[in-house]
């Protein structure tokens, strides 16, 4: 069976899920292509792409226009012809913008599709890409499945009616998360809803060994996206305390993004430009080295202003399974992470008192962070592991097939 993952960008550095799960999609035998709808980002590369067997097809690359596709290939069906006013319409009262260069990549994936047999289409993030697959789908193309992640269903902006008509019409569609799974219910219309299911991101457990050397002492890791919702300004202002108390600590923030320049500047308004290395966006390799030799990790997660949140972090998982006690917050699923506060440390949102302290206690007390992280593994092993999310979603593809054989 061939799958065709359908995406904004790829690879994306912020994305490690995407790539490892096409990853290990190929490595159960999956047929896989992705089409990819803008160039990647200028940004460091993991370490793990250079295993990818798929072909990477640009959507529309050579320039697009949907006259253009309509017109410039004998190809295009009759029936095509007359599903597309439909569509058009549909999405026109729907207020979907940018609707030409859509309906064109659409007409791109349908016809690039065909020529290469591929038989069904994922998308991550319930977003254009996910539109852009369900016009194909309308127009007589293969169908598709969704993973809706955070942003894409959280956000003020998200128009329900669309993400109903999105969820519903799709073959199925994964979430990452029980937290997800609820405000789905109440998000998309009653008669969406049996598409929803909820499959954990998994990740490579072997990849994400627990350490067997020593850790750093005194030593505190953030990574991820430098972006509000990460709540890395709530961190600074911690580790601001830790200092007033004259405790000894070293900080690295790993990543970045649209808040860097600010974070930089707080961070040395804060007088702690000697205390906390900000060295941007590493790949995989350096944050699994950085994991290990850490002594505690933090990720103060926040819901933005615009509802914008995260919903599973892979960096928490990746922690967890490393052994590495973790501190965060109860924003959607991360209390499914650290299995309600069993594995790890809950703190409320925007409370850098309550992150000082509970950084204070674990790096104080080494037979507390060892009974963490011997239950964030065995937490990790039984919820989280890679392999056994990919023969999960692989059974659903072929699910999939067997319903439209019939």
């Amino acid at each position: 069976m061939k799958i065709a993952y359908l995406v904004k960008k790829f690879p994306r550095l912020s994305e490690t899920f995407v790539l490892g799960e096409v990853l290990r999609q190929e490595q159960r035998g999956t047929d896989v292509v992705v089409f990819a709808r803008r160039d990647a980002d200028d940004e460091p590369r993991h370490q793990a792409f250079s295993s990818l067997r798929a072909d990477i097809h640009r959507v529309g690359a050579e320039g697009l226009d949907p006259w253009r596709e309509l017109f410039e290939h004998d190809d295009v069906e009759a029936a095509t012809w007359e599903r597309l006013g439909q569509v058009v319409r549909t999405l026109l009262a729907a207020g979907v913008e940018r609707l030409p260069k859509l309906v064109a990549e659409a007409l791109w994936v349908l016809r690039r599709s065909r020529e290469l047999d591929v038989e069904h289409i994922h998308v991550h993030f319930a977003t254009e890409s996910a539109i852009v697959a369900w016009i194909v789908g309308q127009l007589g193309g293969p169908g598709y499945s969704i993973t809706a992640h955070a942003k894409d269903i959280y956000r003020s902006t998200v128009r329900r009616e669309l993400l109903s008509k999105l969820v519903g019409d799709s073959q199925f569609t994964v979430t990452v998360c029980d937290a997800n799974v609820s405000y789905l219910m109440e998000a998309v219309e009653p008669w969406a809803r049996d598409r929803v299911r909820r499959l954990y991101n998994g990740i490579d457990l072997d990849d994400f060994a627990v350490a067997s050397g020593s850790r750093e002492e005194h030593t505190i890791l953030g990574v991820g996206r430098l972006v509000e919702k990460k709540g890395f300004d709530v961190l600074l202002r911690a580790l601001k305390r830790l200092k007033e108390q004259g405790r000894p600590f070293r900080a690295l923030i790993l990543g970045d993004g649209e808040e860097r320049a600010a974070l930089e500047a707080e961070r040395d308004r804060l007088g702690l430009h000697g205390d906390v290395d900000m060295p941007g966006a590493v790949d995989q390799g350096e944050v699994r080295a950085a994991m290990n030799a850490a002594t505690v990790f933090a990720l103060p997660c926040r819901i933005g202003d615009d509802g914008n949140r995260d919903a599973l972090p892979t960096v928490l998982l990746e922690a967890l399974a490393v052994g590495l006690p973790v501190v965060s917050t109860p924003v959607t699923g991360i209390p499914e992470i650290v299995d309600q506060g069993r594995c790890g440390r809950l703190i409320e949102e925007n409370d850098d008192a309550g992150l000082a302290r509970v950084l204070a206690e674990l790096l104080d007390d080494a037979d507390e962070r060892e009974r963490l992280a011997r239950l964030g593994r065995a937490h990790a092993e039984e919820n989280f592991d890679g392999s056994q999310a990919a023969a999960t979603l692989q059974s659903w593809f072929h699910g999939v097939r067997s319903e439209v054989a019939v």
